[in-house]
């Protein structure tokens, strides 16, 4: 048992559009509501994604950008805190973390297309 999970979850920090479209399937089915089942994926495969371009740019560089990532993650909580409260005048934490959640979903599902398209110029280009 513990086998099967060490497997699903490797697979799904490797390939997180996996945990995006499991989570989606699963949802849609229980719920039938196409809507809140996308902000459900969104909202779960966020940290495989993030997860993910860790590893990918580890595997690129060769060293931990993890410092990176978690400047990135507090840069965009604060533009999204300010814009927030630019706005509404008033700081709906419950709004405001979604915001900042999803947001970073997009940031890093593009870093993750960049990082694995760039890896594979890499490997296939490289002349060892």
């Amino acid at each position: 048992m513990s086998d099967a999970l060490a497997w699903m979850v490797a697979t799904f920090v490797t390939l997180p559009i996996f945990a995006f479209y499991l989570v989606y399937i699963v949802t849609v089915k229980a719920t039938k509501n196409k809507k809140k089942s996308i902000k459900l994926a969104v909202d779960i495969s966020a940290s495989f994604f993030i997860i993910a371009v860790y590893f990918i740019a580890y595997e690129i560089w060769s060293q931990s950008l993890f410092w990176v990532m978690i400047i990135s993650l507090i840069v965009v909580a604060m533009i999204f805190t300010v814009v927030h409260w630019k706005i509404s005048e008033d700081i709906h934490l419950g709004k405001l973390l979604k915001g900042i959640w999803r947001f970073n979903f997009l940031l890093y599902v593009f870093a993750y297309i960049l990082l694995s398209v760039y890896g594979l110029f890499i490997s296939i280009y490289s002349v060892t």
